[in-house]
């Protein structure tokens, strides 16, 4: 039985928010009042959890993540997880995972990532899209609003291709050098180069070169120089490059 199972949504609010603090107060999990209300008043649940007396608590966004769907149907899910990464510091990363996985394609995840994670925006929300449709669109709308570090980040940890693309497409050539080689260094027979030729032009000399002062390893400008056999200069250049390196 819940805190509140002798109180009508509809007539106790006042004595419903006090019961909800209380619980706060004292530490104690507030889902199982949560999950009493959104099933027999989602409205108010909404309003007790996000409206403008929310408390400012993470044991109450933690409780409101338990009762994600119910107000998913009361609130827009824009303004929804906004509302819940104000109320809480400690659980901000919690809310945007939450949301990525819930809705990976939401334009609104661009700015949101941006507020939570500051410098490596686009981390939280590629990861969770990753194998996804609509990864390609979110990484070329994370490259678009500058998250450079989060596409970087994103290609080493998946060696997936579309990151170092998107960086190319907009422009980012040097963060685009970087990702290409992280994405190489995770998946060696990434199509990485092939992927940033169809998204910057037949010719991606000037992203090529760049790359080479990246390099780490000989494995991985082996990997490059594979991948590059159709611009001769290039290769030849990264041939004397590998003759020169001493570590795998």
């Amino acid at each position: 039985m819940s805190a509140i199972a002798d109180l009508d949504p509809r007539k106790d609010m006042s004595l419903i928010r006090e019961r909800l603090s209380l619980q706060l107060t004292r530490g104690e999990d507030v889902a199982p009042l949560l999950a009493d209300l959104a099933i027999r008043n989602p409205i108010a649940l909404a309003d007790l959890v996000v409206g403008p007396r929310a408390q400012h608590d993470t044991g109450l966004v933690r409780g409101a993540l338990t009762v994600i769907e119910p107000l998913e149907q009361a609130l827009a899910p824009n303004g929804l997880y906004r509302r819940l990464v104000a109320l809480s510091k400690e659980t901000q990363m919690e809310v945007l995972q939450t949301a990525a996985r819930r809705h990976p394609t939401g334009s609104w995840l661009i700015e949101l990532s941006r507020k939570v994670e500051g410098q490596d925006a686009g981390i939280t929300h590629l990861s969770a899209v990753a194998g996804h449709p609509s990864f390609t669109a979110a990484c070329w709308s994370h490259a678009k609003a500058g998250h450079l570090p989060g596409l970087i980040a994103v290609a080493h940890a998946t060696g997936l291709p579309e990151p170092a693309a998107a960086l190319a497409v907009h422009g980012h050539l040097d963060a685009c050098a970087i990702a290409l080689v992280r994405t190489l260094e995770r998946t060696p027979e990434s199509p990485v180069v092939s992927m940033i030729a169809a998204a910057w032009g037949p010719d991606p000399s000037p992203i090529l070169m760049k790359a080479i002062g990246h390099l780490r390893s000989r494995k991985v400008a082996l990997a490059l120089q594979t991948q590059t056999r159709g611009y001769a200069q290039y290769t030849s250049l990264l041939k004397s490059v590998i003759q020169a390196m001493v570590h795998e």
